[in-house]
């Protein structure tokens, strides 16, 4: 606000003008143009900072050129002296970096739909641009929606739709779009390869070559105990003839707790 007082006789007579530093500017950058008032006859100016950082072409001038303005918020003074005294007025000058890239969302991702949980990947932001996460179809929870690496979690199951949106002023707006299918089982790892097979030609349980002795337990289809057995290093060889029609199952219990089911028919 420029603030201009005259004084006569110990009676004071004030006038105000709102704003006479110009308009706050948000430009793409680190140089503008300052777009103060005009000077009446008599005034001069000077520009000075106030908040930031800025080299002013012509100082004096309401209309100087101005460079080297940091990214954010700049603040400048410009202030004026007349004959009746001096008055000062601030203006806003917020800088955008053009170096921000364009709003990437990232790679699309296949997670276990339980727990439903990821780390997203979206390009970064360049303060003072803004970015956020916004879920387009399906759900989910984002940790710090701003945050273009947040965690996220409570992913429904299927095809998840979220996009990475970025404002940057002055140097444009963008969004970007990526999927998470969350599929129920993918977490799941294979189990390893069982150290035995059932030969139903041979009505007999091979056991490949291996280093060490192996104990192996027979169980029937209601789980009680049949036979045990305890296999020398090497290939082996468990003939099971004797056995009548039915389901067994045989435990290895030195084995990560192995077990193999198989039907005998006869």
């Amino acid at each position: 606000m420029r603030f201009l007082c005259l004084s006569a006789l110990l009676l004071s007579t004030c006038s105000f003008a709102s704003n006479f530093a110009g308009p706050d500017q948000f430009i793409c950058g680190t140089s503008t143009t300052m777009q103060a008032e005009q000077l009446a006859n008599g005034e001069t100016g000077f520009w000075s900072v106030a908040v930031g950082t800025a080299t002013f072409i012509t100082p004096s001038s309401p209309n100087s050129a101005v460079t080297g303005l940091t990214f954010g918020e700049n603040v400048l003074r410009w202030t004026v002296f007349a004959s009746s005294g001096q008055s000062s007025d601030l203006v806003a000058i917020w800088c955008f970096n053009n170096a921000m890239p364009v709003a990437d969302a990232g790679a699309d991702q296949t997670v276990d739909h339980w727990p439903g949980t990821t780390q997203l990947n979206g390009s970064a932001t360049i303060a003072p641009g803004t970015c956020y996460w916004e879920v387009i179809s399906g759900s989910a929870t984002v940790a710090q929606p701003n945050n273009p690496i947040s965690s996220i979690s409570g992913l429904g199951a299927g095809t998840n739709v979220l996009q990475w949106n970025c404002d940057n002023g002055p140097c444009g707006s963008s969004s970007d779009q990526m999927v998470i299918d969350a599929v129920v089982g993918i977490g799941e790892s294979a189990a390893p390869a069982l150290p035995f097979r059932y030969d139903a030609s041979q009505h007999a349980l091979i056991v490949p070559p291996r280093g060490k002795a192996m104990d192996l337990v027979l169980l029937d289809a209601q789980g009680r105990h049949v036979q045990a057995l305890r296999t020398p290093g090497g290939a082996g060889l468990w003939k099971l003839n004797a056995l009548p029609s039915g389901i067994y199952t045989v435990l290895a219990p030195d084995h990560d707790r192995s077990a193999l089911r198989f039907v005998v028919n006869r």
